[in-house]
């Protein structure tokens, strides 16, 4: 989510499943980086970091769906289990191993003894059971809370010993062992607990088991982290074991894209931790190269970046035919190289290439104008002297709702009007954003998730469970809808992997079939590193974990 996007695209992030690490360095960089790299690690030091603003204002992990905010929460809360970045396979984290029942409802764990949170107390089953009885009273409160999905049919946690607890669900669940790995369902202190969802959301006395301690929380400023002495559970993915390198991590908040580069050139800034919407374009990453800065980038699993069309309050959006249309006169080859960056990779679906159960829609992302134009004939949109289409006496206007511009949305503007569709660009603040989407006054809008599963899908398109409800509630008809809850329904059901990988790859073709979505370009997670910032890990959500990152 981010500045370039609208800031309805919460999109929250999960990582790369798979994904490479690729790195991109010239000149100074790489001498310097080789130079302190002969040194070894060094103690000391504040990483300073500047983010895109977070307009959801909210650090408690179980509420939070803000990609930079979410990478925030890695330093100072952990998780029972953590997910290998490069093969999605678990390992125990804050639990030492686990088993699951027959039926897939219920899941046993063992925890790890002799840990403790930063405020002292002991992390044990009483702060597990804590925890989540927390995230579920959260989620009564506040339907709409992110982390809703990731403990769907979760009835109970009870301690079954001084470090075990089990989970009962009323139905399997066949993504928890995954959505336990995420940020989402971290652990926190018993008192932070009994702070209220409000007071949590801005870090009042919350408290985690990471290798650092959250000290300030402010999105119009800045978040700082300290280093926590005495720091035992790094992640098993983690090289560095013991304290934190770093003293200090401090988060700036930093809208425009030029001015976090500007800050990068020269040197107020050690890393650019970019939107997982917002890429950094090919001139920005030829100034962050000639300083000496490397660009590291990882594909984002989840979902890519589509167009949420309203299908509802009379929009010709409605007919498939219209929305068919509307894919074909994107050209998304155009629209990477010339918005992003020349090299940049195309969507091949409507979720990200590396995603568990990833289903390619060739015919979802083709770029044919004439079929486009042919197509807009057939329904009855016909092409008048001004170069627009109308029907009936309308003419077809389509409104894409944002609350930022952005020269990508000029290019679908100039695209769509080859084919004889007005595209409007709506630019609104936040609070008009959100009464619109809620009166359904919009043709387009957009929402990302980022997560190494193919559920996903669930959390942008499952109404039931979705933050942004009245968005996902107008992509489609009450058929639709059934056929895609059932779906779902199945999807989180199933234990067996192989039969879970097919339920999901016909999920994504029941959306390529009906348009429900329009992919426009992939998402990847950009990050900015000076050449004396080293040992940087990605986790599998792609954020980022600082605990054994040092500078030199």
């Amino acid at each position: 989510m981010g500045n370039r996007r609208s800031w309805i695209r919460k999109g929250l992030a999960v990582a790369a499943f798979g994904a490479i690490l690729m790195t991109s360095a010239c000149g100074q960089s790489q001498g310097s980086s080789a130079q302190a790299a002969t040194g070894g690690p060094q103690s000391g030091g504040t990483l300073r970091i500047a983010q895109t603003p977070d307009t959801l204002n909210c650090v408690d992990p179980f509420q939070t769906a803000w990609t930079g905010t979410r990478t925030v929460v890695r330093q100072f809360a952990q998780s029972l289990v953590d997910q290998d970045p490069d093969t999605g396979n678990i390992k125990p984290w804050l639990a030492t191993d686990w088993k699951v029942s027959a039926d897939g409802k219920q899941y046993s764990f063992n925890l790890k003894q002799g840990v403790t949170f930063s405020n002292g107390e002991a992390f044990n089953a009483d702060a597990v059971v804590k925890t989540f009885n927390e995230d579920l009273q959260t989620l009564k409160e506040k339907p709409g809370t992110v982390g809703g999905f990731y403990v769907q049919n979760l009835r109970s946690v009870e301690k079954t010993g001084e470090y075990s607890v089990v989970f009962n669900f009323d139905k399997p669940n066949g993504s928890f062992l995954r959505d336990l790995a995420t940020t989402t369902l971290a652990i926190i202190a018993p008192a932070s607990t009994e702070k209220t969802p409000e007071e949590r959301c801005l870090a009042k006395d919350l408290y985690g088991t990471g290798a650092f301690v959250i000290d300030k929380y402010d999105v119009n400023t800045t978040t700082e982290l300290s280093k926590r002495k005495g720091f035992t559970t790094p992640s098993p993915f983690s090289k560095h074991q013991g304290d934190a390198y770093l003293d200090k991590i401090v988060v700036s908040y930093v809208p425009e894209d030029s001015v976090r580069v500007g800050n990068f050139v020269g040197g107020q800034t050690d890393v650019i931790w970019s939107d997982s919407d917002s890429q950094i374009v090919e001139n920005d990453e030829q100034q962050i190269k000639q300083v000496g800065g490397s660009l590291q980038t990882r594909g984002l699993p989840g979902s890519v970046f589509n167009l949420f069309p309203n299908v509802r309050h009379g929009s010709p959006l409605a007919d498939l035919d219209v929305r068919k249309a509307v894919s074909l006169g994107l050209d998304r080859k155009a629209y990477a190289s010339t918005v992003i960056r020349p090299d940049y990779q195309t969507p091949k679906g409507v979720l990200g290439s590396t995603t568990p159960a990833f289903q390619s829609l060739p015919d979802n992302v083709k770029y044919d104008p004439d079929e486009a134009k042919a197509t807009l004939d057939k329904a009855g949109w016909k092409q008048e002297s001004d170069g627009y289409r109308y029907k009936n006496g309308r003419k077809l206007t389509l409104h894409y709702l944002t609350t930022q511009k952005d020269s990508g949305y000029e290019l679908i503007q100039d695209e769509l009007k080859a084919i004889g569709v007005d595209f409007q660009i709506d630019v609104v603040t936040n609070g008009e954003s959100t009464s619109r989407q809620e009166s359904g006054d919009y043709d387009f809008t957009s929402l990302t998730y980022t997560r190494a599963d193919p559920s996903a899908a669930n959390v942008l398109l499952d109404v039931r469970y979705a933050t942004f409800k009245s968005v996902t509630g107008s992509v489609y008809n009450d058929q639709q809808r059934k056929v895609l809850e059932d779906y779902f329904d199945k999807g989180v059901a199933e234990t067996d992997q192989t039969k879970r990988t097919r339920i999901y790859q016909d999920v994504q073709r029941y959306i390529g079939e009906q348009y429900l979505l329009i992919p426009v370009f992939q998402r990847v997670q950009d990050t900015a590193l000076s050449s004396k910032v080293h040992d940087v890990r990605f986790t599998a959500e792609s954020f980022g974990d600082f605990s054994g990152t040092w500078l030199g």
